[in-house]
């Protein structure tokens, strides 16, 4: 019986025949799946497929973690932690400089690098970004007179009352925005705990009352807002 190549489907009538996974094929026809070339020596099989080394490495091999690519068992790796790479990937994502061996960078989550350099840069552009977005202002005393006294008014003024307030003051409308929000909020935690202080006490009377002999220490929840002359927010 001729056998037939696996590759074209044709008999196979030369003098040689290769056979690979069982399969006979033309010396001609047993190519890499991925780059073509003619399989002289070894190939390497995936999935009823043939590939050169190279190329099959490339597919199922180890992965660099930049490129997403193979990486060759012969070839020169760089690694960080668990993550691997080509050496000309392993390099800064800001930069691109590649970097070589004692060379300090920052590992991220996801595997990617940054030299020790743009990380510092970018950190302290972060450091004043942030800085900028929360400036603070400092009220005087006689203005905190007069936003006080308006408070006792209306504690939550209409946008007419905060225009005058701000022109009485020299504050920046948002400022005396802030202000008021901050001293409802602060009004609100202090009911709060003046409840809780309540009921605290009523629990100690009737534990008194029942004869128990073990001491309990009521503490209200500190008032950690800011306070009525300086306050902070994000700008808009």
């Amino acid at each position: 019986e001729i056998p037939q190549c696996a590759g074209c489907n044709q008999h196979i009538l030369d003098k040689f025949i290769l056979k690979v996974l069982d399969r006979h094929w033309h010396s001609s026809c047993l190519k890499c799946a991925d780059c073509q070339m003619q399989l002289a020596d070894r190939c390497f099989s995936r999935a009823g497929s043939v590939y050169c080394k190279e190329d099959f490495f490339k597919r199922f091999g180890t992965k660099c973690t930049a490129c997403q690519q193979g990486i060759p068992p012969t070839q020169v790796v760089r690694k960080a932690q668990d993550f691997v790479y080509h050496l000309h990937c392993f390099a800064c994502i800001i930069c691109s400089r590649q970097l070589a061996t004692g060379d300090e960078f920052y590992l991220m989550e996801d595997g990617r690098l940054v030299c020790k350099e743009d990380y510092e840069t970018a950190k302290q552009n972060d450091d004043s970004e942030a800085g900028a977005k929360r400036p603070r202002t400092t009220i005087t005393a006689k203005q905190l007179e007069t936003l006080k006294n308006a408070y006792k008014n209306s504690p939550k003024p209409a946008r007419h009352v905060r225009e005058q307030l701000s022109s009485e003051t020299g504050l920046d409308m948002r400022v005396v925005q802030v202000w008021f929000q901050n001293r409802r909020a602060k009004e609100k935690r202090l009911k709060k705990d003046a409840g809780r202080h309540r009921w605290g006490q009523f629990y100690k009377s009737v534990k008194r009352s029942r004869g128990s002999s073990k001491l309990e220490k009521e503490s209200s929840a500190e008032d950690c807002g800011v306070s009525d002359s300086e306050l902070s927010f994000r700008g808009e």
